[in-house]
């Protein structure tokens, strides 16, 4: 099987950044602090404008792409199912396209980084695709159709609905899906979730 896995949310601890980080960046600026923690808007979250928005990414962008561990059990699961066969493709929103942020790591592009930050943390994949959202913003579904990927795990809602119909969906669980309702789609909540409910697909 071919099995397609988003990072930010799924392979990492997106939420838990933003709330942590968030909350220090509106504290050390004066400004209210958590609004929503159930959104993934780092706007709504935190009441932020556009100018602040894009100064936390700014300054704490690396933390969450680079420095923060990937989430518990995600390489072991992995290297389990790469050992029994399954092709796994790392789909990720990331890209060069996106802003640089403070205190990168010399000579190295979000790309890069991105590569380090799995090889680090024991991510085995097979193919990583740095999804530009061709032939439409947030669309992975026609990515997953045209490489036959068999299952995706996902957690951001704009991507899910763009895979509805073109492959079987795992939603990674967090507070901003929990109303995504789609055909073909299970909801799953830790990696070794993942493995048990692939472990039943193949019974």
């Amino acid at each position: 099987m071919r099995i397609g896995i988003d990072i930010d949310g799924v392979l990492n601890y997106r939420q838990e950044f933003m709330l942590a980080y968030g909350a220090k960046f509106c504290f050390e600026n004066g400004l209210p602090g958590i609004q929503d923690a159930g959104t993934h808007s780092t706007r709504r979250m935190f009441g932020l404008t556009e100018e602040q928005r894009d100064e936390f990414w700014y300054r704490y962008a690396k933390y969450q792409m680079w420095i923060w561990p990937a989430q518990c059990f995600a390489a072991e699961v992995i290297r389990k199912l790469r050992d029994e066969g399954h092709e796994i493709f790392i789909v990720t929103g990331r890209n060069n396209d996106d802003i640089p942020a403070a205190d990168m790591p010399e000579g190295m592009n979000w790309e890069e980084i991105t590569i380090d930050w799995l090889a680090r943390n024991g991510i085995e994949y097979d193919v990583i695709e740095f999804h530009r959202g061709r032939p439409a913003p947030n669309d992975k579904g026609t990515y997953c159709a045209e490489q036959g990927i068999d299952l995706m795990i996902e957690d951001l809602p704009e991507y899910l609905e763009t895979l509805a119909g073109k492959t079987q969906i795992f939603v990674y669980d967090q507070p901003y899906n929990r109303e995504v309702k789609l055909p073909k789609m299970q909801r799953v909540y830790s990696w070794y979730d993942v493995y048990s409910k692939i472990k039943e697909m193949e019974a």
